[in-house]
């Protein structure tokens, strides 16, 4: 039997917040998959997590790296 796919917010973590990005992501993508997502948006992530308590992507991130 095939388990449903979850689809998740990112969440950037940024000097002490949590921003919501725009995306998402499912429950069984691989971090690096979720990482490339965000780079993608001039996001410059270092350490990405799943958390199920809030059944979401969570992105530490130093900076953005294209300011608008």
């Amino acid at each position: 039997m095939r388990k449903t796919r979850q689809r998740c917010p990112i969440l950037v973590e940024l000097d002490g917040s949590l921003i919501k990005a725009d995306i998402f992501a499912s429950d069984a993508e691989q971090p690096a998959d979720v990482a490339m997502k965000l780079r993608d948006r001039g996001w410059s992530p270092y350490r990405v997590r799943f958390d199920d308590g809030q059944a979401a992507w969570i992105v530490s991130s130093l900076d953005k790296l294209n300011r608008l």
